[in-house]
Formats: C-alpha cells, structure tokens, sequence
C-alpha cells in the first residue's frame, strides 16, 4: 500500500497527445512540484533529498528519504529530454522528468496509470499532411488548455471517475451517469471475425493511422474497446480499429 495520499483533481495536468479530425487523445501528468509537495507533505521537507548522475549517456535521478537511524533509502529512475524549445530547456526537462520518474518509483501520483482512454471533445482543423500524405489536425484553438474538474478512485486506488473540463465547459466524463447516453453501444454487431489480440501496438504508426480511421468513421474508443472485450481503448490492435471503423461505416450506409 502507498504512503501517499491519491492526487487531487487540482494537481494533476492534462496533456494533448494526438489530434484526430473529430477531437484529441489526451493524457494525465504529474508535475515536479507536486512530487516535492507530496515529499514535504510526507516526509517533512528536511526528511528528503535528490541527487542525479549520469549513467551510459542517461539522466538519472534518485529521491532518498531519511529515517529515523539516519540510514537513506533511494529510489532512482531516468528522464528524457524534452522538445527542442529553442531555449535550451531540454536537459533541464531531462532533469525534471527523472525526478518525477523516481517519485513514481515512490508511489506518487501512480494511479494516473490507470486512467481512462481520454478523448477530448473538442474542434480541430486540418493542418496540412505528413511525409505519407495523411491528413494532419491541429486543435483550432491554439492555446486552450484543460484542466481536471474531477477525478475520483475505488478502494484499489483506481480512477473510476473523470470529469476534464475546458474554460468551465465539460469536454470529457468517465464514470459519470451523465455521459452514459452519449456512448455507442455494439452490443448487436457480430462477433469478432478474428481472435482477439490482447498485443497492442498503440503509438505505433499503424495503430495511429487506424485510430483516425476509425475516429473518422464515427467510432466510439472506450464503447468499442468493451465489445472487444478491452480494459481501455489503448489495448485495442490496429486491425481491431480498422474492423470498428468497417462496422461505422456499414451502420452509416444502412441509416
């Protein structure tokens, strides 16, 4: 069991991850400061301390928390840059990711990895194509942000309900009653065609390219992630994407 308390809706980030033509995948995040506040909070704020070294080319970070003998007990994981930023930050983002990479090795902010698929409802606009000649999306409104309005978790620390919000107006719900009449069921649709995979290739090329076909063809993520028997969208392959995308379209043309 964690000796951290959960995260609270005001301290954790969302981060666009991809833009589709019907909205944007997003993330949930953590930042440096809310490890450091959960460390004092904790430990009290002399009862930790961080050191970083380089070990093969990587940044690693270790937070040693100090006990009653004096004795430190450290936990240590490695970062990645950040984006060129023109600024010279991607080290300092380097830095910061390993410290929050060993904080998770503490148990901070751990049960964001069980969020939800997060898919924003939000307008985007085609913003050119790629080296493949697929079309490209950006969020129409360049500098919005989102922000958790609520987020709630079960006995066993996992999120079972998410409420994001964008300038007060909801853009994404899980586990809340009202968002139930917006999900597309498949209930009806036939069985697979093919065994389920329980291998993803999310983030892949493939998977993304099908996760827009199937966005575009008017899918539901998560409803259809549970017709393929799927804990979250993420787990879904790309030729189960491209088979719920089939199934839209066949739906589409029988309206």
């Amino acid at each position: 069991m964690s000796i951290f308390r959960l995260l609270r809706a005001d301290e954790i980030e969302v981060k666009v991850k991809q833009v589709t033509e019907k909205g944007a995948v997003a993330l949930l995040y953590k930042t440096a400061r809310t490890d450091m506040d959960l460390l004092d909070e904790t430990f009290g704020e002399d009862k930790w301390e961080c050191d970083y070294k380089e070990i093969k080319g990587n940044l690693y970070c270790g937070i040693g928390v100090i006990q009653t003998d004096r004795a430190v007990i450290w936990k240590w994981d490695c970062g990645v840059e950040s984006r060129e930023d023109g600024e010279g930050n991607e080290k300092k983002g380097e830095a910061s990711d390993a410290f929050k990479r060993a904080g998770t090795k503490w148990g901070i902010g751990r049960e964001l990895y069980t969020s939800p698929f997060i898919f924003l409802n939000v307008a985007t606009v085609a913003d050119g194509t790629d080296g493949r000649g697929n079309a490209k999306y950006r969020l129409k409104y360049k500098y919005q942000s989102f922000d958790v309005a609520e987020i709630g978790y079960d006995d066993n620390r996992r999120i079972n309900k998410l409420v994001i919000k964008n300038k007060g107006q909801t853009v994404f719900t899980y586990g809340v009653k009202a968002s139930n009449a917006t999900i597309t069921t498949y209930n009806d649709y036939p069985t697979l065609p093919f065994e389920a995979s329980s291998a993803s290739s999310s983030g892949d090329l493939e998977w993304d390219e099908a996760f827009n076909e199937f966005i575009s063809a008017g899918g539901n993520p998560e409803a259809f992630a549970k017709y393929c028997h799927k804990e979250s969208a993420e787990q879904l392959t790309a030729e189960e994407l491209r088979y719920g995308a089939s199934l839209k379209r066949k739906e589409k043309k029988e309206i």
